[in-house]
């Protein structure tokens, strides 16, 4: 299926007749396998997709379907924000991956717009995450807007990025993450 797909997405710089819609529980092994593969660290990003999952509350997981098969995934984990002390719904994307043979081909991209939108429709008024400013800056995120974010994420510089859902949203003098503990740079992982 993928050697398909892989084919097809080689015509095209990006890819058509990819569907988005909600994760599934039926999904897990075939969003696993996708997660093993798009990142190529064997379990290691399997296993903290997962135990987000048992460890915090994902409030979005989307799924990219072509041809029958998962081609992409999305997960996103409530994040909240404490700006001037007033609590502000938020969310972290703790897992974006499209399979090897189709990135760069613009399924990640409708992956990251779709879940952007739902967020805000789910009235989410903050989205955060680490990643390629180059490559998320498309989206609206921006490093500069996340260094006023007291967090340990910080401390990877440019790639702590946040972006306002709601207008003003993040607009104060102090704003503390609130974020779960398994999402935290260098705080727990899953034990293999």
């Amino acid at each position: 299926m993928a050697q398909t797909l892989a084919a097809g997405a080689r015509r095209s710089s990006h890819m058509t007749g990819v569907d988005i819609r909600p994760e599934r529980p039926a999904d897990a092994a075939a969003v696993r396998a996708l997660v093993c593969a798009a990142f190529g660290d064997g379990d290691e990003t399997a296993d903290f997709v997962e135990a987000v999952r048992t460890r915090a509350k994902v409030c979005l997981a989307q799924v990219a379907v072509a041809g029958g098969a998962i081609v992409g995934q999305t997960q996103w984990c409530d994040a909240p924000l404490v700006v001037d002390g007033t609590r502000v719904k938020g969310a972290y994307l703790s897992c974006l991956c499209a399979h090897p043979a189709l990135q760069r081909r613009g399924v990640g991209s409708r992956l990251v717009r779709a879940g952007l939108e739902r967020l805000s429709e789910d009235g989410y008024a903050a989205a955060t995450l680490l990643g390629d400013p180059a490559y998320y800056r498309r989206f609206g995120f921006s490093s500069a807007l996340a260094e006023r974010i007291e967090a340990p994420h910080r401390a990877n510089s440019a790639g702590f990025q946040a972006i306002e859902l709601l207008a003003g949203a993040l607009t104060g003098t102090a704003i503390r993450a609130d974020f779960p503990a398994v999402i935290a740079p260098g705080g727990p992982r899953p034990e293999r």
